[in-house]
């Protein structure tokens, strides 16, 4: 069985489908990790594992984390790392408060007050893309527009934590951002908000608190990285764009902005011809299975018709990313003011830059 070296390979792709090419042509759909387990990459192998009750979510690990105790904190009582009984009446709850919030209202108001009427050479990421997922996130949950730009300092600061090659140097500030997060996301439960208010009714203040800390540093993050690299998508695709959830759903799946996580099998599974004993970690490398050609025909090629097999750009199955429908409905809102609009947008549109701390040059936007 081949051994996964993606990360052994240059940082940068023309797509995701050339990263994944030889793999597939090869069939080499699960491969051995070099850091333990398997890479899964294969479409039907990913969702088959994802929906499988016993691969679960996978505990950060503490000693690994010894220096930065809040944000091991912050990420072992995160909803993502949970398994189990635990994850599921949790995600359950969270379920709840998402459906007691009227979120196509939330993210329509949070797209008018953001999306610029003039801008001259505005950057697309902190001009648009962050105010507006800050903005969304924030009426979701309850915070104040204090506590929301205290929270996006925060999450910026937690950036250590995503980094593939982290500064020793910044783990104190990244380990007092998590702290912080913590105690903004408690402020709102003893406030009280619409989403908060059913956490509480299901489960207890300090675990409400820790399940918003969780996901908002989460939210504020990949929900900004994915619109903004499916929004490098659209732009390359100026022409062909409709402001549809397939069209959306097809610049996520080309973006693949949450390239892999990370599961743990909880008893003996097997997909395809292959058995994982309980306790095997499994990379879920979601960004192959965008890009499987026995899935998706052509997988390099943007087709916002494309029939809607369910990309996997946040995960499926029981830990799915409960935020995606948040982030649809967003990058619709921008794909319409695109198409309304008809913006200069200028800098790096090519490129897949899944694991580039850097990422590509900003873009910016004229109207």
């Amino acid at each position: 069985m081949k051994t996964f070296d993606l990360f052994d390979r240059p940082a940068n792709w023309a797509t995701a489908a050339n990263a994944f090419r030889d793999d597939f042509e090869r069939d080499d759909r699960i491969q051995v990790a070099p850091w333990g387990g398997y890479a899964i990459l294969g479409y039907g192998e990913l969702l088959e594992l994802a929906r499988n009750p016993a691969v679960d979510g996978m505990a950060p690990d503490p000693q690994a984390m010894a220096n930065t105790p809040h944000v091991y904190t912050l990420l072992a009582r995160a909803l993502f790392t949970k398994a189990g009984p635990e994850h599921r009446a949790e995600r359950s709850a969270t379920i709840a408060a998402f459906n007691g919030v009227d979120i196509p209202m939330i993210v329509a108001e949070a797209a008018a007050d953001t999306l610029p009427a003039t801008a001259a050479d505005l950057d697309v990421m902190s001009g648009i893309v962050r105010p507006m997922v800050r903005d969304i996130w924030a009426r979701v949950i309850g915070y104040n527009d204090d506590e929301a730009a205290k929270l996006e300092t925060a999450v910026e600061h937690l950036g250590y934590v995503l980094s593939s090659a982290p500064d020793a140097a910044e783990a104190d500030r990244a380990d007092a951002a998590a702290q912080r997060v913590r105690e903004l996301s408690l402020a709102v439960v003893e406030r009280g908000s619409a989403f908060a208010d059913v956490l509480r009714q299901k489960l207890d203040r300090n675990l409400a608190a820790d399940l918003i800390a969780g996901m908002a540093f989460d939210a504020l993050e990949t929900s900004s990285v994915g619109i903004m690299a499916s929004l490098r998508i659209a732009a390359r695709n100026a022409d062909r764009l409709q402001p549809t959830a397939k069209c959306a759903d097809e610049c996520l799946r080309l973006a693949s902005p949450t390239p892999f996580t990370m599961r743990q099998t909880t008893s003996a599974v097997r997909a395809g011809d292959v058995e994982f004993p309980s306790g095997t970690t499994l990379s879920m490398v979601w960004a192959a299975g965008n890009h499987d050609p026995s899935t998706f025909a052509a997988p390099a090629t943007f087709d916002p018709d494309r029939e809607r097999l369910r990309p996997l750009s946040f995960g499926a199955g029981p830990h799915a990313c409960l935020g995606l429908g948040i982030m649809r409905a967003s990058l619709q809102h921008l794909l319409a003011f695109m198409v309304e609009r008809r913006p200069m947008i200028k800098g790096e549109l090519l490129g897949w830059y899944p694991f580039n701390p850097a990422g590509p040059e900003p873009l910016t936007i004229s109207v």
